[in-house]
């Protein structure tokens, strides 16, 4: 099968969690033996991936097409006042003429059979390539988009980017649902999202959990050992608050009982309000857009998980559950996952009892390993496989796969 992948970031480095859950889907594909062509919207014309990263990309997709958003006062202006229609951040994707013009010669000359589109961002282009190729169109649903990005304003430490995240949420409901109702099949991410959006009417909905990196390559040879570890985007704000959390209340209570802890925060993009209130706690290391978080998971003691708002499901708690090491996190960290799933988790809320999870973990782990062991069995590529054998069936009717 020929598949077009509608990404709003370039997804590799997977150093984020929605990075991550694209780049592996698209390694799935490829290792399945469909051909995939991707589409990306890349932030600014500064930010074209290097050589290496592009050779990376090449190595999985078999053509790729990366066009940057374009930015001034008069296109925000008309992306404002044509939000009720088009969301801001959709508004934004949605290339000038002799860009699409182009783009869609790419796509042509790919002959798709077709569309996989990750969150509503790019959701123009999907609805047009759609109706263009007279293909199916797949949709990945990371989150409920319009109650996360209400989530994340409420939670933002600027009020600019508070002001920028509401603004964003302007006719993303509406879009949101059009771009669901559209679909061929949906594959949601989170269990609970999936009811949320059945009890809406939504039909054709399917529950495809991300994949995790150890779907794809053994256990690293070499960890780097700490006792505490946090692996999350450093930038999104609900992490933010989370790791403020953690350090400033939560740890100051587990080092009542061990003041020697080590602990590492490793993530991409820190903010500079993360750098500052990690520069002001001692034994505390901030690893910053490392290339691979692996050897950090592994080389904990306990993992924790302090985020306390979101949506869908979050890729790093899948990444913890291919190791064998403790987790401790808050009942946000476990939303979408199935119940039984939950169980394989410590999970605690409020500060105390965060705080005393950790310790008792640190103490003596409760981990079952044959009880991970099962459950990773869940997360693998066949999954991916099967949705397309769903979304796509007369592919399937055609080739006899």
């Amino acid at each position: 099968m020929r598949i077009v992948v509608l990404s709003p970031d370039i997804p590799f480095p997977a150093n984020r969690g929605g990075r991550a859950d694209i780049w592996r889907r698209i390694q799935a594909m490829s290792s399945l033996g469909h051909e995939v062509m991707l589409v990306a919207s890349i932030n600014s014309e500064h930010d074209f991936p290097s050589k290496e990263v592009h050779d990376v990309i090449a190595s999985v997709v078999t053509t790729q097409f990366l066009y940057p958003i374009k930015r001034n006062f008069v296109l925000t202006v008309k992306r404002l006042l044509g939000s009720f229609w088009r969301p801001l951040h959709t508004a934004t994707r949605v290339p000038d003429t002799h860009t699409y013009n182009k783009m869609l010669e790419s796509v042509r000359t790919f002959k798709p059979d077709a569309l996989w589109l990750d969150g509503p961002w790019l959701g123009v282009l999907a609805e047009r390539f759609s109706d263009a190729f007279k293909i199916p169109l797949l949709y990945r649903s990371h989150n409920v988009e319009s109650i996360y990005m209400r989530g994340q304003a409420c939670v933002a430490v600027r009020r600019r980017d508070r002001l920028a995240l509401h603004l964003s949420c302007i006719g993303l409901r509406n879009f949101e649902q059009k771009i669901l109702q559209r679909a061929t099949a949906v594959f949601d991410i989170s269990v609970d999202d999936l009811n949320f959006w059945k009890k809406k009417g939504m039909q054709h909905m399917h529950w495809l959990p991300p994949l995790p990196e150890l779907a794809f390559r053994g256990k690293p040879e070499n960890t780097f050992p700490c006792d505490l570890v946090f692996v999350g985007n450093l930038a999104t704000p609900n992490n933010v608050r989370g790791v403020e959390w953690l350090v400033n209340e939560v740890l100051p209570l587990i080092r009542e009982q061990f003041p020697n802890i080590s602990c590492r925060i490793v993530g991409s993009n820190p903010t500079m309000f993360v750098r500052q209130i990690l520069q002001k706690v001692s034994n505390v290391e901030l690893c910053a857009d490392v290339p691979d978080s692996t050897p950090y998971l592994f080389g904990a003691r306990v993992l924790v998980n302090p985020v306390m708002t979101g949506s869908g499901v979050q890729v790093k708690m899948l990444d913890m559950l291919m190791t064998d090491t403790s987790i401790v996190t808050t009942s946000q960290g476990t939303r979408g996952l199935p119940f039984s799933f939950k169980l394989l988790f410590r999970i605690a809320d409020g500060t105390v009892a965060f705080a005393k999870a950790v310790c008792e973990e640190l103490h003596a782990s409760s981990v079952s390993a044959a009880d991970r062991a099962e459950a990773r069995e869940t997360f693998s590529v066949a999954a991916v496989g099967h949705a397309l054998e769903v979304g796509v069936p007369q592919w399937v009717r055609a080739t006899g796969v």
